[in-house]
C-alpha cells in the first residue's frame, strides 16, 4: 500500500462527498445484485420451473441487468444517503441509526425496482436482445420474484447501512485496509501532529456542570470537524476535551496546519454569540504541532484500535501543554518549521530552546505572530 493512499481517499471524500458516496453505493449494489444474478445463473433454481418462458439467460444479458440495477440504485441511494447524513441526529443510538437508514434505503429502492424494470425492458428491446430471462424474472410470476427480491434487498440494505456507520467510526478510507489486515504490523510514516485542547477547561467544567460541559465539547468538536474536512486533516482521536489531528508530510500543502488552526479559531469566534447564548462562555483552543516519524499499527484484542506510536506524539503533547506557561495560543517545534518552511509566508518567532517534561534534549520552540 502506498503511503499516501489513505490521505488521497480522505482528501477526495472531503472534497467530493456526494460523488464518493455515490461510487460506494454503485459498487456495493453491483456486487450485491451480481451475487444474486450469478447464483441464479449457475444453480438454475426451481424459480424458473413452470414459467411460460424458457431459461435463455446469457452472461451478457446478466451483466447488463446487474449493471443497470447497480447504477440506478447506487446513484439514487447515494444522493439519498448524502442528504440523510446531513440530517442525521447524533442523539440516536448506532443501532437505531442503522435501522432508520436501512428502512429509508429499503423504501427508496423498492420504488426504484419498478422503474428499473421498465428501463431494462426498454434497453433490451432497443438493443434487440433476447429478453426471455428478463421475462422470467420481471414479467412472469412477477409477485413471486418480487417477494424474493424484497427479502434480498432488505438484507442488503441492512448490510450497507451497517457498513456506512462502521465507516464513520473508523474514518474514510480505513475500512478496506483494516479488513485486509494492512495495519496488523507496524508501518512507518512521517506525519505532522497537532493537539488541540480546550482553554480554561477546568473553570468551564465547574461553571457549566458535567452535562452542559459535555454538550459544549460536542458542539466544539462538530465545528472543528468542519475545518478538518476543509483542510484535509485526519482525526486521530478525541481525548476528553482534546482532539488530535494529523497530516502525512508527503504530498500535503506546506502551510495547511497553520491555516487549519486559525480557521478553527476564526470559526469559534464567528459563532461566539451562539456559544455565549447557549452556554454562557466562548470556547477557544490552544495547540501544539510537531513533525516526525511514527509507526501506525492495529492494537488490542478485546477492543481493537489503530494507534500511532513514537516520540513525535509525546513532543506534540508537551508543546500543547507549554502554551499556558508561555501564554501562547499555538506553539510549533523547530523541526516542523524547518520541514515546512512556513517562515517564508508567516512571521515566525523563536522562543528559544526549552526542556520539555520527560525529555532530556532541549527543543527549539516557535510561535506565530
Amino acid at each position: 500500500m502506498k503511503q499516501n493512499y489513505l490521505y488521497e481517499i480522505i482528501r477526495l471524500s472531503y472534497r467530493f462527498p456526494l460523488l464518493t458516496i455515490i461510487i460506494k453505493q454503485v459498487i456495493f449494489w453491483i456486487i450485491a445484485y451480481g451475487v444474486l444474478g450469478f447464483i441464479l445463473y449457475f444453480s438454475s433454481l426451481s424459480i424458473f420451473k413452470g414459467t411460460n418462458s424458457p431459461f435463455t439467460l446469457s452472461l451478457a444479458m446478466l451483466i447488463l441487468t446487474v449493471l443497470i440495477f447497480g447504477f440506478m440504485n447506487g446513484i439514487i441511494l447515494g444522493i439519498f444517503e448524502y442528504f440523510l447524513n446531513k440530517k442525521s441526529n447524533l442523539n440516536n443510538s448506532l443501532g437505531l441509526t442503522i435501522l432508520i437508514g436501512s428502512f429509508a434505503y429499503f423504501i427508496t429502492i423498492m420504488g426504484l425496482i419498478s422503474l428499473t424494470r421498465l428501463i431494462i425492458f426498454w434497453v433490451l428491446e432497443l438493443l434487440h436482445m433476447d429478453i426471455g430471462f428478463v421475462e422470467v424474472i420481471l414479467r412472469d410470476n412477477w409477485i413471486y420474484h418480487y417477494a424474493i427480491l424484497l427479502v434480498y434487498t432488505l438484507f442488503m440494505t441492512l448490510i450497507i447501512s451497517f457498513i456506512s456507520q462502521i465507516e464513520k467510526i473508523l474514518g474514510p478510507g480505513y475500512l478496506l485496509p483494516i479488513l485486509l489486515g494492512w495495519f496488523r504490523y507496524p508501518r512507518e510514516e512521517e506525519r505532522i501532529f497537532m493537539f488541540l485542547d480546550l482553554s480554561n477547561s477546568t473553570r468551564m467544567a465547574e461553571q457549566l456542570g458535567h452535562i452542559a460541559y459535555s454538550n459544549l465539547i460536542q458542539e466544539c468538536f462538530l465545528d472543528i470537524n468542519k475545518m478538518v474536512k476543509k483542510y484535509n486533516a485526519e482525526i486521530y482521536q478525541y481525548v476528553g476535551d482534546e482532539i488530535v489531528v494529523s497530516w502525512p508530510l508527503e504530498g500535503m500543502k506546506e502551510y495547511v496546519y497553520i491555516e487549519f488552526f486559525f480557521a478553527v479559531i476564526a470559526l469559534l469566534q464567528e459563532r461566539s454569540k451562539y456559544y455565549t447564548d447557549k452556554f454562557g462562555v466562548t470556547p477557544s483552543f490552544k495547540a501544539g504541532a510537531h513533525v516526525g516519524v511514527v509507526t501506525r499499527v492495529e492494537v488490542g484484542n478485546i477492543k481493537r484500535n489503530l494507534a500511532y506510536h513514537g516520540d513525535t506524539l509525546n513532543v506534540t503533547a508537551r508543546l500543547e501543554g507549554l502554551c499556558k506557561e508561555l501564554d501562547r495560543s499555538v506553539l510549533f517545534s523547530g523541526a516542523l518549521i524547518r520541514k515546512t518552511m512556513v517562515d517564508k509566508k508567516y512571521k515566525i518567532s523563536s522562543l528559544g530552546f526549552r526542556t520539555l517534561k520527560g525529555r532530556e534534549a532541549k527543543l527549539e520552540v516557535f510561535s506565530i505572530d
